[in-house]
């Protein structure tokens, strides 16, 4: 029971800390908007290598339970994300038409860096995994995650129903080609 109520205090400070954090990134926009911060907030926050440090300072004030199991082989994750039909190139991403709803998940352990409404890509969420490659999926219809929540792999992002989804990939500061992005759908989807 104890180790129950610890759990739920624990999960709180965590969902307290994201609203904190969050709220620190948007003030810091506004001052930044408004001339009082000469800081580039989006820069920092969108870089791998902050992104790669905030995650490792929250693992560091909320700890993370080791797991004792050794992974001997891997499942399958995602593999509905290569049954699209087509796909074309779009805004520094690829858009690829799916003829049945699929869901989005988690193809490591990872942060959501960003979940909102863009001009180019309507309902947008943007993981960072733990390989330093940031991924961002757009036209999506539904998602619950908020800005900087940690994801295990496996987990759901967001849902898509029929339609265009639109993906970028991001690794070592570079955004995939549509070559790179296809091969790395196969051996992120596939075990």
């Amino acid at each position: 029971m104890k180790k129950r109520m610890d759990e739920v205090v624990n999960k709180k400070w965590k969902w307290i800390a994201a609203i904190v954090l969050c709220g620190v990134v948007i003030m810091g926009i506004r001052l930044q908007e408004r001339g009082q911060l000469a800081v580039d907030v989006k820069k920092v926050v969108y870089s791998s290598e902050d992104l790669t440090i905030m995650r490792n300072l929250l693992r560091e004030v909320f700890g993370q339970e080791t797991d004792e199991k050794i992974t001997v082989s891997t499942e399958s994750i995602n593999q509905e994300l290569l049954s699209f039909v087509s796909i074309k190139p779009f805004d520094h991403g690829f858009l690829l038409t799916f003829e049945e709803p699929i869901p989005i998940l988690a193809i490591e352990n990872g942060l959501v860096v960003y979940t909102g409404h863009t001009t180019h890509t309507g309902k947008t969420i943007s993981v960072f995994y733990e390989d330093d490659t940031t991924v961002t999926y757009g036209n999506v219809d539904s998602f619950s995650l908020l800005p900087y929540t940690s994801i295990e792999r496996g987990g759901t992002l967001a849902n898509k129903e029929p339609g265009d989804l639109y993906i970028k990939i991001e690794k070592d500061d570079k955004v995939l080609s549509l070559e790179e992005t296809l091969e790395w759908m196969k051996e992120h989807t596939q075990s």
